[in-house]
């Protein structure tokens, strides 16, 4: 069944995006992703190269502007960036549309405690009916999981409306110290376990979680910081083969754990400059004997002044 969700139009004339480059490594794509006319016809396909025994595909979805700033420094909202650029309006809607084309092929969505300190209506729903109604054909539920990952809890806003929209699933990675906050905080919605290791994660353990769907899925790992490799193992194990990253803090942080798959990074071409935010700004850099590569997967644009670029992350 349909979600009552805010939902908007998506022009398919308007954002129709062309794609200019297309790497021969998208041949031998391995995992069929479903899809939509919609899709198709804004898009073109979109398949993903690999899933992983361990862990989901990752991937992030970002707008830049053509020197990496991801935010004003007068008016921090990130979508600005896109929708700042005034020669090209349409092409800020056609960033939000692969937005919500990750999200519709995602089983999971995970997002920082900080945007939704900003951002009190924020929910990680598809916002096209089309794509909604695609989620269903293929059996899956109408909104993918929305895990809020957070060190410790502390910064968790418990009386934001993702914990108040029973159609949004809503699940919290934290470490098991975030834990008891979040037992004084949401109490009986919430239905908490501690994973002190990869090897902690057992079928008894999934099931109690599947049989708790309709709470709040609480994952604890680590001591006083979430233990990646254990949640994300423990995602992989709940059903959650593909998930999209739209925090960047933690996108970075998965990065520098050789965790991170693609990043789909939207280029709006405006320049900023100066201190403006950047991507990995609260996070450790690489050096120059020690940094990821990526290779470029595929290149759209929608006029000359935005282009969408698709990048596989490259670890030595």
């Amino acid at each position: 069944m349909a979600t009552s969700l805010f939902k908007m139009p998506f022009d398919v004339e308007r954002l129709r995006l062309t794609r200019v480059y297309e790497s021969p490594e998208l041949a031998h794509c391995q995992v069929e992703t479903m899809s939509c006319e919609k899709i198709r016809e804004i898009y073109g396909d979109l398949k993903f190269l690999e899933l992983h025994e361990d862990r989901p595909c990752t991937y992030t979805s970002l707008v830049t502007s053509i020197d990496g700033r991801i935010a004003f420094t007068d008016a921090p909202q990130g979508p600005l960036i896109a929708k700042k650029n005034k020669y090209d309006p349409a092409g800020a809607d056609a960033d939000w549309f692969i937005l919500n084309m990750l999200r519709a092929v995602s089983d999971g969505v995970m997002l920082g405690a900080g945007t939704m300190n900003a951002e009190s209506d924020y929910t990680c729903h598809v916002s096209d009916q089309d794509m909604e109604d695609m989620r269903l054909a293929n059996g899956k539920p109408p909104v993918p999981w929305n895990i809020v990952t957070s060190l410790d809890a502390t910064d968790i806003p418990f009386g934001h409306i993702l914990f108040n929209t029973p159609e949004v699933p809503v699940m919290i990675s934290t470490s098991r110290k975030g834990l008891t906050l979040v037992r004084e905080n949401l109490g009986d919605k919430a239905y908490c376990v501690e994973i002190p290791s990869v090897e902690a994660v057992t079928e008894e353990l999934i099931d109690g979680a599947k049989e708790n769907e309709d709470k709040v899925l609480v994952l604890g790992t680590g001591d006083t910081a979430p233990d990646s490799k254990a949640a994300l193992y423990a995602l992989k194990k709940f059903g959650i083969d593909r998930l999209l990253v739209e925090t960047p803090s933690y996108m970075h942080y998965l990065v520098s754990q050789r965790m991170m798959d693609e990043l789909f990074f939207n280029y709006s071409c405006i320049y900023v400059g100066g201190q403006a935010l950047t991507i990995g700004k609260f996070g450790k850099e690489f050096t120059s004997e020690d940094h990821p590569h990526t290779r470029m997967l595929s290149i759209h644009t929608h006029s000359d002044h935005f282009f969408y670029l698709r990048h596989k992350l490259l670890y030595d």
